[in-house]
């Protein structure tokens, strides 16, 4: 296994803290890894040899997706890591041309789009992601420790080190650092911790959602064959509220998620679970489950709203703390912009860590609130658009929302649209690319043929021998 070298610049400082061992917390500390003399990364579980579910990402079990842009950041932080994903039994498939895709009321044309995604479970990759991390040599990883608060400056203007324990509150001792960077998630207790410490409190958006869904591993039907390596059938919203996903992941097991907004959910026994999938739109995704068999309980995950923290907004904030990932902005994960939202968050931490270390956290939080900007608004659109979702609705969401109705229309029978949807869904070109006078003009001047209205994936079913 090849590693980057651990320091490509002259190091901004000697010691960096990272408390936090999701994806966000793995890829900053491979960020950290290149600009500071030693990283130290705190983890309150313990961490296991190989894929295995960790305590503290309950969402682990569900349908993942790390977009094309946060792969692009992986790969250039460990060299070779799609490599390393390939091999360990990662799904690689193109976008749309493997992708059986059943969005805004149309099948979506089954073309080439050049646009890779991989498939595994969230075990395998945060796996993948850590033994890069633990073969850097100036890394140092303190599981089993839990960080309870910050140490300040004598002029409380500067995050000099935490304190942490072991859970439980056995061997209290305090971490000394020059940079300090939260990645415990949604639940980060920064907000709390600084206003205890004279701060302001951190303003907060949120949009209640009440997201739920439901995910099992099953062994596909035996002689089960497919043109696509991903099923997945959205509703039209706000009229229709379930999504379903079933995707190959490694081992040729398939991963589904089912779920909905405002409370959907499936029943929790066997029947119920697949009897709900005939309520999505399409019958594909109920065809194929009918002849699984399950490998394992059916796991829940809540996800109550969109939460944005705006840190950028604080007029008093101290240096040498700075947070990255859902401790700092999370959306709604049916959306799968959480992970490359992460690795964006990381890899502008090293950017602004290049300027050095005097000023960098003022110089994160207002690169980061820009960084957000779009992909808060798509994931917010969609969610707004239920009555019964309590949130600001900004001028002119209305006629955003026809449009973009319109153009997924346009998606599903236009393959050069379809190509820049996916383009625009991987973080790789500007929300504007649907808006260029081409798009426009096409939206306004074609419409579906019979053939694309009548587009099916194949096979629909198991083998008839199994159907029987």
């Amino acid at each position: 296994m090849r590693t980057p070298d651990s320091l490509s610049s002259p190091p901004a400082g000697k010691h960096a803290i990272v408390y936090g061992g999701s994806m966000a917390g793995l890829v900053t500390t491979g960020m950290l890894a290149r600009h500071f003399e030693r990283v130290t990364l705190v983890e309150r579980d313990r961490f296991e040899q190989g894929a295995v579910q960790r305590k503290g990402s309950p969402q682990a079990h569900h349908v993942h997706g790390l977009l094309t842009r946060g792969m692009n950041v992986l790969g250039e932080l460990f060299p070779g890591f799609k490599e390393d994903l390939k091999a360990a039994g990662a799904q690689f498939f193109d976008m749309s041309g493997e992708h059986a895709w059943f969005m805004g009321g149309l099948w979506r044309p089954r073309v080439t789009s050049g646009i890779s995604f991989h498939a595994q479970s969230r075990p395998l990759l945060e796996w993948t992601v850590r033994q890069r991390v633990l073969a850097l040599p100036n890394v140092r990883v303190l599981d089993g420790r839990e960080v309870t608060g910050f140490q300040l400056s004598a002029d409380k203007a500067r995050v000099t080190g935490v304190h942490l324990q072991a859970p439980g509150g056995a061997d209290a001792e305090t971490l000394e650092g020059e940079l300090v960077v939260d990645t415990s998630g949604r639940g980060s207790r920064t907000p709390q911790w600084l206003e205890a410490l004279g701060y302001p409190r951190v303003e907060e958006t949120r949009i209640p959602i009440n997201l739920v869904y439901s995910s099992r591993v099953f062994q596909p039907p035996p002689g089960f064959a497919a043109s696509w390596k991903m099923l997945s059938i959205g509703p039209q919203l706000p009229k229709e509220r379930r999504i379903g996903f079933i995707s190959v992941i490694e081992g040729g097991r398939w991963l589904v998620s089912l779920g909905g907004w405002l409370g959907e959910q499936p029943p929790m026994d066997d029947t119920g679970y697949v009897e709900y999938t005939r309520g999505l739109p399409q019958p594909h995704l109920h065809e194929a489950l009918r002849h699984a068999t399950p490998l394992g309980p059916i796991n829940v995950f809540n996800f109550s709203h969109n939460q944005r923290r705006h840190y950028e907004r604080m007029a008093r904030f101290p240096e040498g703390l700075v947070v990255v990932g859902d401790a700092f902005c999370s959306f709604n994960p049916i959306y799968g912009q959480g992970m490359t939202m992460g690795a964006l968050q990381a890899e502008a931490l090293g950017e602004c860590l290049r300027q050095g270390l005097d000023g960098v956290a003022r110089r994160y939080r207002q690169r980061v609130s820009k960084l957000f900007t779009v992909p808060w608004a798509l994931a917010t659109s969609g969610d707004l658009r239920f009555p019964e979702v309590e949130g600001v609705r900004p001028m002119g969401l209305e006629l955003m929302n026809r449009y973009g109705d319109r153009f997924q229309q346009l998606a599903g029978y236009d393959p050069e649209a379809l190509k820049t949807l996916v383009r625009v869904i991987h973080m790789l070109e500007s929300p504007a690319a649907m808006f260029s006078p081409r798009m426009v003009m096409k939206i306004l001047t074609t419409r579906p043929d019979a053939a694309s209205l009548s587009r099916q994936p194949e096979p629909l079913l198991a083998p008839r021998s199994q159907a029987a």
